[in-house]
């Protein structure tokens, strides 16, 4: 009786330090369901909802025409032009950048929506660098876009709640 207490009480101990000693070892990533883009952690870097137009001499006028591309993460929505994108996942790729990918659709594409990637990069508070594929290649080569003004941000933000 007293040999088996000693057997269980050693099965213990061995499974106890074996327990112990992986608690600090790594585990293998496991890609678990996609998280949505709006649930972003603390302290990653994500452009500002709104709407973005291309630096230069006709900035005030494109950001009066809601900009070159909007914005919005609490729809995991982005668009530019014609074109409409939903964001089905984001990954964060360094400090600072981001990787939308998107599922998009246009008006020259009617009722056929296409995967995309768009690659976005902090310049500073106001302006971000983005890059986007095309039929699922980089072939632009992409550009700044800085974000608008408040009294455009307004104006937009008015358009959306009324249409």
């Amino acid at each position: 009786m007293r040999l088996n207490r000693m057997k269980d009480l050693t099965s213990l101990s061995m499974l106890a330090a074996l327990l112990l000693s992986c608690a600090g070892l790594p585990t293998q990533a496991q890609e678990g369901p996609k998280s949505s883009p709006k649930m972003s952690s603390p302290g990653k870097w994500r452009p500002r909802d709104g709407i973005y137009a291309t630096p230069g001499p006709n900035f005030d006028a494109r950001c009066g025409e809601y900009g070159d591309m909007r914005i919005d993460w609490s729809d995991n929505f982005t668009s530019g032009g014609e074109e409409g994108c939903k964001i089905t996942k984001l990954s964060d790729t360094a400090p600072g950048s981001i990787r939308p990918d998107v599922v998009c659709e246009s008006a020259d594409r009617e009722g056929h929506p296409y995967k995309e990637i768009i690659l976005m990069k902090k310049i500073d508070e106001k302006t971000i660098f983005t890059r986007e594929t095309q039929d699922g290649k980089f072939k632009r080569s992409g550009g700044s876009m800085a974000y608008c003004p408040d009294n455009a941000q307004r104006m937009y933000s008015d358009s959306k709640k009324k249409g």
